[in-house]
């Protein structure tokens, strides 16, 4: 598994962790939803499960299932100044163009 970030969003999740030292201190990407441009991501503090895939960056320990991570591949996670911004590496072009939602 690859997750591609910086220290300063390892820094703003450590904040975070150290705020909530009676939770799971590792870092769950999961798909919140599913929309015509993909998938929207979320981030939680969960524990890690058989099904999971983790790994280790700058201290802070990202987990993610399985499943999700043959879907998308690797994903990027950055601080963007009021919140993280949760995409894959590589961005799939746009399925859009049936649903009526779009533009």
């Amino acid at each position: 598994m690859y997750i591609a970030t910086n220290q300063e969003t390892c820094e703003k999740i450590g904040e975070v962790l150290s705020a909530q030292a009676d939770k799971p201190q590792n870092i769950r990407i999961f798909i919140a939803g599913m929309g015509c441009s993909g998938p929207s991501f979320g981030l939680g503090l969960d524990n890690v499960n058989d099904n999971d895939f983790t790994e280790l960056v700058n201290g802070v320990n990202f987990v993610v299932e399985q499943s999700v991570y043959d879907t998308v591949g690797e994903i990027k996670v950055e601080w963007v100044g009021n919140g993280y911004s949760v995409q894959p590496v590589t961005v799939q072009p746009s399925a859009c163009g049936s649903c009526s939602s779009c533009g």
